[in-house]
């Protein structure tokens, strides 16, 4: 026989002896059970319905009312009608039984109080030892040391029964009950048993694969077992829904919310957080016998099993918050009804913002936070808008109940790696509620980003850049720290910044100093580029007779003036020294010769100081591969050669990388004919490269033309 007791008025007059097995007979002909007590019919309207509190929580959903959590001290629990009365409850925690009025407490001295809430009959008193796991009509669901068992009143005895098929020690997972005819027992958190409370055995069992999680979010019935479970390959999480009598399962993906699912005896409610899912976080319902799946409500923050196969759901529909009866209706359709109100969502709203009209982003750790406080939880998006370039930032951002500030926080790079550029910017923040649904707030304005100067950055965004003539003439600054890798964890392409066009004109190209770059061009005529914003101006002649020089690097300070200067050899292997004037009329002071030999090199490049010594540095490599290392004195000369190692002829092109790892250095960016490879400097004479990063970026990502 089924013990559900919706039906019955719970007293002990009425329970009289069963056989040895505990099942409970019905009542004798001289005490006649009164008939079930109907439904109430549930009213639309706000206006029509009782207040619920803001803070409450269903805890389970009988035929007349329910069971909640008040959140009120001394008072925690309360009882309520269909129709509005409100019962309070004292003493310590309460479970309920799912779909009928019983409600069970734990009593003094090793007792168990049951109260049938849909009648005024006295509260039946059982003895038992343990921990009351939950209820199941008039039977109790316990735990002690000799394992899980139920409990029933049989006349006015308390009869305990075993439970046949579970290990020992094994626990139920949580209350109340999912359901008045069973209830769930984990063991280890690996092995899920389901227990039919009638016959007192096991008639279902289902292992984890999930050595992090086991079995979490539980919910159990005669035909099904549903638990939460989730993989790194997942886009959030999932429930595995077994049918009990096939054995089949089925994934239903519900992303991170771990909340307890409901089953009835033909849907399976589910809170689903997935974008797209649904409007805000709604109740999903999924056939159990098909595939339909159906969403409910606007959000959803608690489900529970109901009577007559409804579920009983707090959250929000049309910004109204409360509890709602949901069902599904012969058309297939959801049907939603409130029972009880806690009031009228009001509309997002924006309460305060913090965004200054103008900041610094300072290298290497630099930032600005950004906020705007809400009146709800939302989600944002903000769009910034370069005003000279057009080029556009991206940002998400979400907060949480407890603060409902966005906060974004820029930083000396942006989301995706790359550095702000200094100037002039637009904003547009969309704010959207998270929890309901509504219409979203966009927000906008204006704010002035400083750069301060930083060594190699040729687009004023903060951060050092390697410069790439394409074969088309196209002259691009690469954002390092693209280049480094870190653009490429969002999986988007290199974004650089096009500074000129037209430089195939020039045969030889180098950067002395800072926003300043010189080009030869097949005239030996020497021209000179200044940067401004994002762009070059137009360039000044700087003069004639350059097509002497087969070789120019620039970018060390050789004689500590604090500018970066010019260097170039001669077709007779000579090298010579141009020292940088910080005119943009007359750039550089007349030529200082260092020394001949320098035919033996085939490229040149101008790091800065790597190695501690009193000048700029500069680094050779000769024909065989050979990498050499020139220290500068800080008077325009350099040290004796030293050799820092060999098959450096793997690469086609060594630029300066700017300081990557923050040591006051500038780094080394070597390319080969596919890839690249990135060297931090040590500051050690004798050894002044850390071992070489492969950079994932390969060569084809930046152009096939010249590097510098």
């Amino acid at each position: 026989m089924n013990h559900r007791v919706s039906h019955r008025r719970l007293t002990a007059a009425v329970l009289t002896a069963a056989a040895v097995s505990g099942t409970l007979l019905a009542a004798p002909a001289a005490v006649a059970a009164p008939p079930a007590a109907p439904a109430t019919a549930l009213p639309a309207a706000a206006q029509d319905v009782a207040p619920f509190p803001k803070e409450g929580e269903i805890v389970s959903a009988g035929k007349t009312g329910f069971l909640y959590k008040t959140g009120v001290s001394g008072a925690p629990y309360a009882w309520m009608t269909y129709d509005g009365t409100v019962t309070p409850l004292t003493g310590g925690e309460y479970v309920g039984s799912a779909g009928t009025d019983t409600i069970a407490q734990e009593g003094p001295g090793d007792t168990v109080v049951l109260r049938d809430m849909g009648s005024d009959a006295e509260p039946v008193v059982m003895k038992a030892t343990g921990a009351l796991l939950g209820v199941s009509g008039s039977t109790l669901v316990m735990h002690d040391w000799n394992g899980t068992y139920l409990l029933d009143r049989v006349g006015d005895q308390d009869v305990r029964r075993s439970v046949t098929g579970l290990p020992t020690g094994s626990m139920s997972f949580g209350m109340p009950l999912d359901d008045a005819d069973t209830f769930t027992v984990t063991s280890d958190n690996s092995k899920l048993y389901l227990v039919d409370i009638a016959s007192a055995k096991v008639i279902a069992t289902a292992t984890s694969d999930n050595s992090v999680l086991g079995f979490d979010a539980i919910a159990g019935s005669r035909t099904h077992l549903a638990w939460y479970d989730w993989t790194p390959a997942d886009d959030g999480g999932h429930f595995h829904l077994l049918d009990v009598a096939t054995g089949r399962s089925r994934i239903l993906p519900v992303g991170n919310d771990r909340s307890r699912p409901a089953l009835s005896e033909d849907w399976i409610a589910l809170l689903d957080t997935r974008t797209g899912a649904g409007k805000g976080k709604p109740l999903a319902l999924h056939s159990l016998t098909g595939d339909q799946t159906l969403y409910a409500l606007d959000r959803a923050d608690e489900v529970k099993p109901g009577p007559d196969g409804s579920f009983l759901v707090q959250g929000a529909l049309a910004r109204e918050e409360g509890v709602y009866r949901v069902t599904v209706g012969a058309d297939g359709k959801p049907v939603t009804q409130l029972v009880a109100s806690s009031g009228r969502l009001p509309d997002l709203a924006l309460v305060s913002q913090e965004v200054p009209q103008a900041f610094a982003l300072d290298e290497p750790y630099g930032s600005q936070e950004l906020r705007w406080t809400f009146n709800h939880e939302v989600t944002g998006r903000l769009t910034l808008v370069h005003t000279a370039t057009g080029r556009e930032y991206t940002e998400g951002a979400y907060s949480t109940s407890a603060s409902p500030t966005l906060s974004i926080r820029l930083r000396n790079t942006d989301l995706y790696g790359m550095g702000l550029y200094s100037g002039a910017y637009t904003w547009k923040l969309t704010a959207t509620e998270t929890q309901d649904v509504g219409p979203s707030v966009e927000l906008s304005g204006s704010f002035t980003v400083n750069r301060p100067t930083v060594a190699r950055d040729h687009d004023e965004n903060g951060v050092a850049d390697v410069l790439v003539r394409d074969t088309d003439g196209t002259l691009k600054a690469f954002d390092t720290n693209q280049l480094h890798g870190i653009h490429e964890a969002w999986n988007r392409p290199l974004e650089p910044t096009v500074l000129h066009t037209g430089w195939n004109t020039y045969t030889l190209m180098a950067s002395p100093s800072e926003r300043t770059i010189v080009g030869r061009d097949r005239d030996g005529l020497l021209w000179l580029h200044k940067g401004d914003g994002q762009k070059l101006r137009p360039r000044t002649l700087i003069g004639g007779g350059w097509q002497v020089y087969n070789k120019i690097t620039g970018g060390s300070d050789l004689n500590a003036d604090g500018r970066g200067d010019l260097l170039a050899t001669d077709t007779s292997g000579v090298l010579w020294f141009y020292a940088s004037t910080g005119d943009a009329t007359a750039p550089f002071k007349p030529r200082v010769k260092i020394g001949g030999g320098w035919q033996q090199y085939n490229l040149l490049t101008a790091p800065g100081n790597i190695a501690g010594a009193a000048g700029g540095d500069l680094l050779a490599r000769d024909a065989s591969g050979v990498l050499w290392l020139y220290l500068g004195k800080g008077d325009g000369t350099f040290t004796a050669r030293r050799e820092v190692g060999g098959g450096w002829q793997q690469f086609t092109d060594l630029a300066p990388f700017g300081d990557k790892n923050g040591d006051g250095r500038v780094d080394l960016y070597a390319i080969g004919a596919t890839a690249g490879r990135y060297y931090a400097t040590s500051g050690l004479v004798d050894a002044p490269f850390k071992p070489g990063v492969t950079l994932n970026h390969q060569r084809t990502a930046i152009g096939s033309g010249d590097v510098f």
